[in-house]
């Protein structure tokens, strides 16, 4: 009996501890299925998290959007009384507080203080300017908890600090080492993704840039908040910003009251439509003005801009040209009409006379014919030089080459003017190297470019002033200059002096005959089509001499430097006075 009690006290005991081991062991297996579920779940936090950062970076950099996702969602991870952001962004500090208990004034900036004092040691500069929020539960002054538990963790991009996540507590001891890796974790893999994202958009910006910075058209972008983000060199220029990281408020002065480049940002941005100006004058340049709002391509409804880019479209060449041909086609009107009513009076005159038994005399026959012969030269020169242009400008234009005295060439043109130079009292003086070669040109083409020349400087030289042109051999080439004592040509004109229909703004009161503007132009044209080049040395009321090189050796029309004829020692001087 006392062996068997002994054995049924054995077996319950034996039983016991197998029972405790079986609920401990189980009780074991629960706990890490506990944990693993907690870590399942905390997984699958970090994940929503993660997946909320894609979401909400899209094509932004905003950081301030990054730390809401992470604080409002570290309720599912964490106990705490607040969750805090600092964040810089445009020269300010933004500081948000999620309060999930109410708490006072002293436990927010006790929060704060903790933050700036971890921001002062990551980054170089802090600003002083702070904007402060807080959120959640009401402020309770009367509340006097302090930070008890509390811990910081950076939000570093590409290197750079650009801002804390805080977590704190009224509650000791509240936050262990697997906490705040767990969130450091989180926001390290946040800023991994913003980082990658900056990588590209930095990629993305300096191919654009490249891309922009080519365009001969001003091209800038601004975001909502009036940062100004990209500019080219082009905008640069046109608006004559000096500094090399201009600022939108530079912008704004450039323009000035010429253009409110403010409210068209603002009348773009509201309609969602591009707004397009004509004609905008700017600093001596007109330009058409397209501005066009930048919508954000994470908004499905493409409605919410995020900018605006502004392009600005020089037209002051096609505004100059169409003036130009509007000028020339007056001009024309004018200068045909001239000539022809000339002839068109004298030939009605000499018809109704002619059966008139006291018609006209011979004197008088003789002076309406030469008017007739006189007026038609005129009327046909004017024509000739503008096929001579149309020919010039499709590239169409021939010379017949033949070797040739070029100084008896310049001789004889010279002699055509010698009455009207002595009947304006001009001195009209030649010289011409004796040593000059024979060279290959067109002898009708060149004598019409010296007759361009002289009939130029003639029209803007004064009475008793006077004209030199000198021939002359400089290296390969022979040099034509004409130099007068007129009223001479301002360096700002002088670049558009040998485009087509161009005239010199500034002439003299007295000449109220200016031509058709096409004399240099084909002057010009003949010039390089024989290989050589023009140029012009002048100052306003100096003067100006004009001179033209041709190749001695027979050339491909090609671009020669310029240079300034001098006279040789060897020349021959002739003077009409």
């Amino acid at each position: 009996m006392g062996v068997l009690l002994s054995f049924t006290t054995l077996t319950s005991i034996l039983f016991a501890v197998v029972s405790i081991f079986l609920y401990l062991n189980r009780r074991k297996i629960n706990f890490k299925i506990a944990l693993q579920e907690a870590a399942e779940k905390q997984k699958v936090y970090e994940l929503s998290i993660l997946k909320q950062i894609q979401e909400k970076i899209g094509y932004s950099l905003d950081y301030e959007y990054i730390v809401e996702v992470i604080i409002g969602n570290l309720k599912h991870l964490f106990n705490y009384t607040t969750a805090s952001s600092m964040v810089i962004k445009n020269n300010h500090i933004y500081f948000k507080t999620y309060a999930q208990t109410p708490v006072s004034t002293k436990y927010q900036e006790q929060v704060k203080k903790s933050m700036l004092m971890s921001l002062t040691s990551l980054v170089p500069y802090v600003p002083i300017q702070i904007e402060e929020q807080i959120v959640g539960s009401y402020v309770d002054q009367n509340n006097n908890t302090s930070v008890i538990s509390s811990f910081n963790i950076p939000l570093e991009i590409a290197n750079h600090t650009v801002g804390i996540i805080n977590v704190s507590s009224v509650n000791k001891e509240l936050y262990d080492e697997a906490q705040t890796d767990m969130l450091r974790q989180i926001v390290s893999q946040a800023s991994g993704a913003l980082t990658k994202l900056q990588d590209v958009l930095v990629t993305e910006k300096g191919k654009l840039t490249s891309m922009i910075s080519s365009l001969a058209d001003g091209v800038f972008m601004v975001d909502t908040d009036n940062n100004l983000l990209i500019i080219n060199n082009s905008a640069k220029q046109f608006l004559r910003l000096s500094s090399k990281e201009p600022v939108f408020t530079d912008i704004i002065s450039a323009f000035g009251t010429q253009y409110n480049i403010v409210d068209k940002i603002k009348q773009a941005s509201n309609t969602n439509q591009q707004l397009n100006d004509k004609e905008i004058s700017l600093n001596d340049k007109v330009f058409q003005m397209f501005v066009t709002p930048v919508l954000d391509p994470s908004d499905i409804n493409k409605k919410r801009t995020i900018g605006a880019s502004v392009l600005m479209h020089d037209i002051t060449v096609e505004q100059n040209i169409n003036k130009i041909k509007e000028d020339f086609t007056h001009m024309m009107v004018h200068e045909l009409r001239a000539p022809l009513t000339a002839i068109k009076d004298s030939s009605e005159l000499m018809i109704d006379q002619y059966h008139d038994e006291n018609g006209l005399a011979k004197e008088q026959q003789e002076k309406l014919i030469e008017i007739i012969d006189k007026q038609s030269k005129n009327l046909l020169e004017q024509i000739n030089q503008i096929l001579d242009a149309a020919k010039i400008e499709a590239g169409k234009f021939t010379i017949n080459k033949t070797p040739s005295d070029i100084g008896q060439i310049v001789q004889d043109t010279i002699d055509t003017f010698l009455p009207q130079a002595q009947k304006r009292q001009i001195i009209l003086a030649a010289e011409i190297s004796q040593s000059l070669p024979k060279i290959e040109v067109d002898p009708i083409r060149i004598s019409q470019v010296l007759t361009n020349l002289l009939s130029n400087s003639l029209k803007f030289t004064p009475p008793n002033g006077r004209i030199t042109t000198t021939a002359v051999t400089e290296g390969d080439y022979v040099v034509v200059s004409v130099k007068d004592t007129g009223m001479g040509i301002p360096e700002s004109e002088q670049k558009d002096l040998f485009s087509k229909y161009y005239q010199v703004k500034t002439t003299p009161h007295q000449l109220t005959k200016k031509g058709t503007g096409l004399g240099l132009f084909i002057t010009k044209g003949i010039v390089e089509a024989h290989g050589g080049m023009v140029g012009i040395n002048s100052k306003a009321n100096e003067g100006a001499t004009i001179y033209f090189k041709l190749p001695i050796k027979a050339t491909n029309p090609e671009v020669i430097n310029e240079h300034f004829p001098t006279a040789g020692a060897n020349s021959a001087s002739s003077m009409v006075n």
